[in-house]
This record gives structure tokens, C-alpha cells and sequence, in this order.
């Protein structure tokens, strides 16, 4: 029995409520058993690893995240990998990593598959996440390069991308005025792809009709949408008011105030809010960062943000430098939100979206064992990923 552990603690999180002096027993990188300790017989020869007061968890999960380091999933395939090391520090055990290319999802599926065949030393990659290229413009005076991926919406365009990733891609951001973006989105939904709204200036007609057609997710809700107006609802009045649409949520407290993350919350609630980071530059130190296309990136204070030719555009946000444990702290101690709320944001919620629950994002008999031990600060204290364990501080 030296293969089983047991995970002892006065607080365990299973996806959805706390168990005050739980356990977790997993074997052979399942889970066995999840409960009180009273009744959860723990098997005689388990190795029985006491947490104490700190938090057990489902390990945290990213479906927006780009790279770190600002070295981009896109770019390559050592990326990609350094990426899953990386989040794994932070107590993240699955990740899609956001792509926009043929390159870029055939590098995430060739890291799936290392990970598969030499076992796993950081978060895995249950797929890819498409934030790119079919998105509307943000035409940023003096800022070309940052449109200049851009493709119109076709079947035949995204039928590269699914054979490149062997049918991984997990979800698809579009621009939903794009002439063609409704036909695609069909498409995609009948292949099983979530369809997301993001990067649009159109308003809130046109986000319900593009719900009729298959969007059901929005990507970094507030961010780089048409706003809420009383008169003017926009996009995001349209998602904050639909049940059938997922929002994703940054919850670094900088893309979106911390009022308006508990509207969203109390718009959506629990189950339809997925916490993401939108990871780009993390893992770096203050400074200015040349990227590839000629862009400039500052990161000050736990913000990325760009530097143009238009001084004007100097300011405009370039993603996250801010770990998931940081959003999941913000919501539990910033917004006052209970400890299991916070972590059911970035656990079963997300992967109840990307429909990959069946296998992870919560602490259920039979699930992988994707598992996270947390300080009072949502630190990781251990982050154990299919029962191995890929990083202990």
C-alpha cells in the first residue's frame, strides 16, 4: 500500500462546500476516497500526510493564459512546458494554454502528449484555448502590430487549427461582427467547441443574436468589451443578464475593480464565473520587455500594461502578472466570499465549462488526483497533479 497517500486536514475544500476535519485517499493518481475522517476509513499502510490547518484543495484551473516570463505558449513548445512548471508553483494544476495559431495549437497538443508519455512535472493540458485570430480590431493608433494576426472567421481556417491539435482545441474566441463569425460559430458549437465573445466594440443586440447562433462564454468579462450604460447596456450587459452565457472573470482587482467583480458575482454567481489569469508576464521583475512584432511591454506593480508610438495608447493593459491564488485570495479576503466559493471559481466551475469535469476539478471517488495544499494566504504548500507531485515548497 506504499502507493497510497492520505491527505489529513482540518479544512478540506471538495469543489463545492468545506468538510472540517476531512481526508482525501488517492492511489495510483485517483482519487479513492474524500470525506470526514470519521467516516472515511483511511487504508491500513497509507502513507498519511497531516496538513494541519492548512487548506486541501482541487488544484486551481487557467483557461485563459498565454505564457510567463513573456515568453508566449504560442511561440514554442519549450514555452508551453515552462508554463505548466511554472503555474504549478501557484497551486494550478490544468491549464489550456491561449494560442492563435496553427503553431501555436500544435505545440500545446505535442506538450499534452510529452506530458502523457514522460509523466508530468507541472499543470496539464487537458487542451488549447483560441484567442485568436478571429476577433474584431482593436485599431490602436500607432499600434499595428497588435491587430496584425488578425483573420477573417472562416470553416476552412479553423479546420487547420482542429487538425493541428487533433481535435484539442477546447474554445474559441470571436469577434462577433465579423462578416462570416456567425456561420463559424455554428460550426464550432456542433463540433463541441465553446464559442466566446471577446475584443468586440458591437452592443447588446447583437450579443443576443449572437447567443441564438451558439456563444455561450465571455472572454475577461468588462475587458476590452462595450461596457454597462443605463440606456446602453452592451455586451456586457448582455452577459451579466443571461444565464446562458459563462464569464470569465481576471481578478487581479487592476482589470477589474473589486466592485465590479462582486457585481459580476452576484450577476452570476459561483457556477458561471471562471477565474483566469490572463498570464503573459508574470515571473518577471519591474522593467520594460521588447516582444516579438516590434511591441514594448511595461510591467510595474503587478500589471502589464503597452508602450506605442502614440503616447495616447501608452497605458492600454497587455494581460496579467498575477497568479490564479492571488484572484482566488482577492475574492476570499478582498470581497469577503467564503474560502470553498472563491476556490470553486477557479476549480469545477471552469471545468464544468470546458467540459472536462469528468476527470478533474473537484475532489470526487474516482476523479484525477489534481490536488492542492494552501496557507492561510493561498500560498501552494504542495501541488500534486494525476497523483504526482510536481511542486512542495
Amino acid at each position: 500500500m506504499s502507493n497510497v497517500r492520505a491527505f489529513v486536514s482540518k479544512r478540506v475544500v471538495d469543489g463545492y462546500r468545506m468538510i472540517h476535519d476531512g481526508v482525501v485517499v488517492i492511489a495510483d493518481g485517483k482519487i479513492q476516497a474524500v470525506g470526514a475522517q470519521k467516516t472515511t476509513r483511511i487504508p491500513e499502510g497509507a502513507e498519511v500526510v497531516d496538513c494541519g490547518n492548512n487548506v486541501v484543495s482541487p488544484g486551481l484551473i487557467d483557461i485563459h493564459i498565454h505564457g510567463c516570463k513573456g515568453q508566449s505558449a504560442n511561440e514554442s513548445l519549450e514555452n508551453t512546458l515552462q508554463l505548466c512548471e511554472f503555474v504549478a508553483q501557484y497551486g494550478t494544476t490544468s491549464i489550456l494554454p491561449t494560442v492563435n495559431s496553427t503553431d501555436g495549437v500544435r505545440y500545446v497538443y505535442e506538450a499534452s502528449e510529452i506530458q502523457k508519455k514522460e509523466g508530468y512535472k507541472g499543470a496539464a493540458i487537458p487542451g488549447s484555448h483560441m484567442e485568436g485570430p478571429f476577433l474584431s480590431p482593436k485599431e490602436l493608433p500607432g499600434r499595428p502590430e497588435v491587430d496584425a494576426h488578425l483573420l477573417p472567421p472562416t470553416i476552412e481556417k479553423f479546420d487547420e487549427f482542429w487538425e493541428a491539435s487533433h481535435g484539442q482545441i477546447k474554445m474559441v474566441d470571436i469577434g462577433i461582427d465579423r462578416p462570416g463569425a456567425f456561420e463559424l460559430t455554428r460550426y464550432m458549437r456542433d463540433k463541441g467547441v465553446v464559442v466566446s465573445i471577446a475584443h468586440s466594440k458591437s452592443g447588446y443586440d447583437l450579443m443576443m443574436e449572437a447567443m441564438e447562433h451558439g456563444v455561450t462564454h465571455a472572454t475577461h468579462l468588462y475587458n476590452v468589451m462595450t461596457g454597462l450604460h443605463h440606456r446602453r447596456p452592451g455586451i456586457t450587459g448582455a452577459c451579466l443578464t443571461n444565464d446562458m452565457i459563462n464569464c470569465e472573470l481576471i481578478c487581479d482587482t487592476l482589470h477589474v475593480h473589486p466592485a465590479a467583480m462582486e457585481v459580476a458575482i452576484r450577476c452570476k454567481g459561483y457556477d458561471r464565473i471562471a477565474m483566469i489569469t490572463d498570464l503573459s508576464m508574470a515571473g518577471l521583475p519591474d522593467g520594460d520587455y521588447e516582444r516579438p512584432g516590434g511591441t514594448t511591454i511595461t510591467v510595474k506593480d503587478g500589471i502589464a500594461r503597452m508602450k506605442g508610438s502614440d503616447p495616447s495608447q501608452d497605458n492600454t493593459m497587455a494581460g496579467s502578472c498575477i497568479t490564479q491564488n492571488v484572484g482566488v485570495r482577492n475574492v476570499h479576503k478582498v470581497l469577503g466570499h467564503p474560502i470553498e466559493a472563491a476556490i470553486r471559481m477557479a476549480t469545477i466551475s471552469p471545468a464544468k465549462m470546458m467540459k472536462i469535469d469528468s476527470f478533474t476539478g473537484s475532489l470526487e471517488v474516482g476523479k484525477d488526483a489534481d490536488i492542492t495544499v494552501w496557507d492561510d494566504d493561498f500560498n501552494a504548500l504542495m501541488t500534486i497533479v494525476k497523483g504526482t507531485t510536481v511542486y512542495q515548497k
